[in-house]
C-alpha cells in the first residue's frame, strides 16, 4: 500500500494555482469548480445523448489511460472524451509490461512522460498513488478511480444526472446504498453531493458501513424501503457476492429483502429516481426489470459520464495553456 503524503502537500499543490492542472480528488475542488464543470458538461449534452458535433479543443493533445485495475464504463468514457475532444489517446496495459518486471511506478511513469504525453488518466488499487504521481510529473493527472477513498469524475458525472433530473442539486434527498465500506463511489458523491446542497443519507448492513467521520453524522436508514419514502434519489452499490456471507449478510435473500431494488419496489415508488455507478449486478442489488424502468438513470449516466470527462480535460488544459 502506498503510503498517504500529508495533507499539507495536497493543499499546497491546488494553490499553487487556482488553476486546474491536475484532477486528484473531489475535495480539491470548490463548489464554483464544481458548478463550472457541470456547466460546461451540459453544453456537450442533448436530451437523449451527446452533441452530434465534436468539440475539436484539444486536437494537439496526447493521454495514456493507464488502468492498473479492470475498467469498462471509466476507460472507454475516457477515450470517447478524448476522441470527441480531437486528442488522441493510448491505452497502457499493465499485463506484460515493465512493471510487472518489477520496475517501479515512478520510473514507468517517467518512460511514459519521456514519450510525449500531456495528461495521465490512472486507474490505482492504492490510495495515495495519484498524489504521489503528481509530485514528480509534468503531465497532468487525473484520477479515474483511487483505491476506497476518491473517484471524482464519478462523482461529477452523478452531479450531472442528478442536476439535468430534478433541474438543481441543493435540497435533493440522495440515499446511497449497498457496500459503501468499500466504496470510493460512496465518498466521493458524498462530498460532491452534499457539497452542492443534497441531503445524503445511507443504507447499509452493519459490517459494510463506513466508519469514516465523513458518515458519521449522516442520516441512516435499516432497509431500503424505508430509505425510499424519503428518497428523490436511491444509489446504489455494487456488492460482491463473496461479501454476502455469514460475517456480514446471512444470504442473498436476506440482503435482497433489506436493501435491493425490486421490480415490485420500483413500481411501488415510480418517483424516486435509481442510479448505479456499474457494472450492475443484476439479481443482486438490482432486478434486470429495473434498468427498464422509466425512473433508471444508469444509462444516461453514462452518457453523462462522457460529457463530464470531456469539460474536466477542457478545463484542465483551457486553464494551463
Amino acid at each position: 500500500m502506498i503510503a498517504r503524503q500529508s495533507a499539507g502537500f495536497f493543499f499546497a499543490l491546488f494553490l499553487q494555482s487556482m488553476s486546474m492542472r491536475h484532477l486528484l480528488s473531489s475535495q480539491q475542488l470548490s463548489v464554483e469548480n464544481i458548478t463550472e464543470i457541470l456547466d460546461m458538461a451540459s453544453t456537450f449534452l442533448t436530451p437523449t445523448g451527446l452533441q452530434p458535433t465534436a468539440q475539436r479543443a484539444l486536437v494537439d493533445k496526447r493521454f495514456v489511460l493507464a488502468f492498473f485495475e479492470p475498467s469498462t464504463r471509466t476507460r472507454l468514457s475516457f477515450e470517447t472524451a478524448i476522441d470527441r475532444l480531437g486528442a488522441s489517446s493510448v491505452v497502457f496495459s499493465q499485463a506484460g509490461s515493465s512493471v510487472e518486471k518489477g520496475e517501479t511506478l515512478q520510473e514507468t511513469i517517467h518512460t511514459i512522460e519521456a514519450m510525449g504525453f500531456d495528461g495521465i488518466i490512472i486507474r490505482h488499487a492504492d490510495n495515495g498513488v495519484h498524489e504521489q504521481v503528481a509530485s514528480y510529473t509534468k503531465m497532468s493527472v487525473i484520477n479515474a478511480g483511487e483505491g476506497s477513498t476518491a473517484h471524482p469524475t464519478q462523482a461529477l458525472l452523478d452531479a450531472s444526472t442528478i442536476r439535468e433530473q430534478f433541474g438543481r442539486i441543493r435540497g435533493i434527498n440522495v440515499v446511497i446504498t449497498g457496500d459503501l465500506l468499500h466504496s470510493r463511489v460512496a465518498r466521493s458523491n458524498a462530498d460532491v453531493l452534499s457539497r452542492m446542497g443534497a441531503n445524503i443519507a445511507y443504507c447499509a448492513p452493519d459490517q459494510l458501513c463506513p466508519h469514516d467521520a465523513q458518515f458519521a453524522q449522516l442520516r441512516r436508514f435499516d432497509n431500503v424501503r424505508d430509505a425510499m419514502q424519503w428518497a428523490d434519489v436511491v444509489y446504489l452499490l455494487r456488492i460482491q457476492r463473496e461479501r454476502i456471507s455469514a460475517d456480514i449478510v446471512p444470504s442473498l435473500d436476506e440482503y435482497r429483502k433489506k436493501y435491493a431494488i425490486t421490480r415490485e419496489l420500483a413500481l411501488d415508488q415510480p418517483h424516486v429516481m435509481i442510479m448505479h455507478p456499474g457494472p450492475v449486478n443484476v439479481g443482486v442489488e438490482l432486478d434486470e426489470e429495473v434498468l427498464l424502468a422509466k425512473q433508471c438513470l444508469i444509462h444516461r449516466q453514462v452518457t453523462h459520464g462522457v460529457a463530464v470527462r470531456m469539460a474536466i480535460l477542457e478545463k484542465i488544459f483551457s486553464d494551463n495553456d
